[in-house]
């Protein structure tokens, strides 16, 4: 299977990375763990991307950091940016998902907008779960399903494969047209623009970029997921969703939050 060069995206994405970028991805890790700080939590990145959740997670003082991505250029990138922390409690490694052993757990696993891109989605949330203590954390990402979906998936598979004249003509028009239906809403882009870097720190050109390219693609309904979930012996308890729409300039992701049934989430520390 051929995917998206995602790497090379997150590779031109880093060189954004500054304190306040830090800040609001520490923020959303705050969010989603409902911790202050990590102190003496082990925490494993999946797709690491960027290492812009990484580097906030070390930053959150995570005794323990393991870094993976099986795209070079944001193993590379990743390696770069957590270099640079001046910190040594961490580990990067240019691996897949599917090829990690399942004798080391951790207690935070994280995946942030990448397993709905393995083209395997539902064998990989399996595989994260295998790869977490019993009383640890599991913080996932994943696209929401809309009724467009499906044309979603060819347009990313044309994009994905496109010279890149192509592709910058098509991430044009897609901009053009997000910033007339925001007129026609009476909403700012400019405002828009300025306020996106406290989704997680993000860029919004970079993300355009990702989500027009973002092969394989699969998403999910909240519903399914936490159906899923259930059968596999793991409860919700927390979650963010995106409001439910058209999908007409993408579908956005929902923020789910899991736990073991067995397990209560005040013995995590």
């Amino acid at each position: 299977m051929t995917y998206f060069k995602f790497g090379e995206n997150w590779k031109n994405f880093s060189s954004l990375i500054d304190k306040e970028r830090l800040i609001e991805a520490e923020k959303s890790l705050i969010k989603l763990a409902d911790k202050k700080k990590l102190t003496n939590l082990s925490f494993l990145d999946i797709g690491c991307g960027s290492g812009l959740s990484s580097l906030a997670a070390l930053k959150l003082n995570c005794k323990k950091i393991y870094s993976i991505d099986q795209d070079k250029d944001s193993f590379k990138t990743t390696k770069k940016i957590l270099k640079l922390s001046g910190k040594k409690n961490f580990k990067i490694e240019k691996k897949d998902l599917f090829d990690l052993s399942e004798k080391e757990k951790f207690d935070i696993v994280y995946s942030w907008g990448v397993l709905h891109h393995t083209g395997k989605m539902y064998d990989a949330i399996i595989k994260s779960t295998k790869l977490l203590k019993n009383n640890g954390v599991l913080i996932l990402a994943l696209y929401k399903k809309t009724k467009l979906c499906n044309l979603w998936k060819i347009e990313k598979l044309f994009y994905k494969s496109a010279p890149r004249i192509i592709q910058n003509f098509v991430k044009s028009t897609f901009i053009l047209f997000f910033r007339l239906a925001m007129i026609v809403k009476g909403k700012s882009f400019s405002r828009y623009l300025d306020n996106y870097k406290k989704k997680r720190g993000m860029d919004f050109y970079h993300d355009v970029h990702d989500w027009l390219g973002g092969y394989p693609y699969e998403s999910i309904s909240f519903e399914e997921m936490q159906e899923f979930m259930k059968k596999n012996n793991f409860k919700m308890i927390r979650s963010f969703q995106v409001k439910k729409q058209l999908g007409l300039f993408g579908t956005g992701c929902d923020e789910y939050v899991f736990i073991r049934r067995q397990t209560n989430f005040n013995e995590v520390s």
